[in-house]
């Protein structure tokens, strides 16, 4: 398969923008959340959690070149607003050659790596059984964003974070049951051939029976039925998440750096 390195940054990139923008303005206030694209870059910034997830850059150095403009300036960004715990997640395609060393200019280390993940358009292996898995409708929006934030172990109000796009255009939102009860969340933004596959999570009591499995083999085979050539998602480490992707024919396409300011001596 013909690996379009800008492409598995790209649709990253794009649908965490979509999600950011689409959250209730009320909601963005509480959670002091916030999104800023520059060309193709999408940073967003949330400071009611100082966490990776909510403060990140990403797709730097892929449709154009990085400058150490541009590094110095996301790195004062976030440390202007008083984050310790942000990332500058860096495609190890990225370019030029000299970023890495800019980005050790700017102070920044690395601070882990996120698993990047993806499959082409092979036939889907069979759902496990017992998992009814079902599209979500607007009608099901509240459901699917308290199934959501309850899997992730997140408070209440990032509900309304995760069922932000239900019903949008490109995104499709589903709900996995076992014997009628909601088990796990899932949803996959959909552009030009490309599919990202995330906001998966599972409730405590129903983990290790194969609900996001389920979810990835019907998200898969909704996807092909689209003309999806090429399926996405990513990890924040070799974890579950990462083994259930690999079952259902994803491969490690490269592990992305972190890159953040170092953690306090001790």
């Amino acid at each position: 398969m013909h690996t379009d390195w800008q492409a598995l940054e790209q649709i990253d990139a794009d649908s965490w923008e979509a999600l950011c923008c689409a959250v209730p303005p009320e909601i963005a206030a509480t959670l002091q959340l916030s999104v800023q694209r520059d060309g193709s870059v999408v940073s967003c910034q949330c400071l009611a959690a100082d966490a990776p997830l909510g403060n990140r850059s990403i797709a730097l150095g892929l449709a154009e070149p990085a400058t150490p403009e541009t590094v110095r300036q996301l790195t004062a960004r976030f440390v202007g607003s008083g984050l310790k715990n942000f990332a500058l997640q860096i495609s190890p395609h990225a370019r030029p050659a000299q970023l890495e060393e800019w980005l050790r200019d700017a102070g920044l280390v690395v601070r882990g790596h996120w698993v990047k993940l993806v499959r082409d358009a092979c036939p889907v292996a069979p759902s496990p059984a017992g998992i009814a898995v079902q599209l979500v409708g607007t009608d099901d929006k509240t459901r699917f964003g308290e199934v959501s934030a309850q899997g992730f172990g997140r408070p209440p109000i990032i509900a309304h974070w995760m069922s932000a796009t239900v019903g949008f255009p490109r995104w499709r939102h589903y709900l996995a049951f076992i014997d009628g009860q909601p088990a796990g969340a899932a949803a996959m933004y959909v552009d030009q051939g490309y599919a990202w596959l995330g906001i998966g999570s599972t409730l405590p009591e129903f983990r290790q029976r194969g609900v996001q499995r389920a979810l990835i083999a019907r998200r898969l085979s909704d996807g092909l039925a689209q003309g999806v050539r090429c399926f996405i998602s990513e990890t924040e480490s070799h974890n579950v998440s990462c083994r259930n992707l690999m079952q259902a024919g994803f491969r490690i396409a490269y592990e992305r750096p972190n890159y953040g300011i170092p953690l306090p001596a001790g």
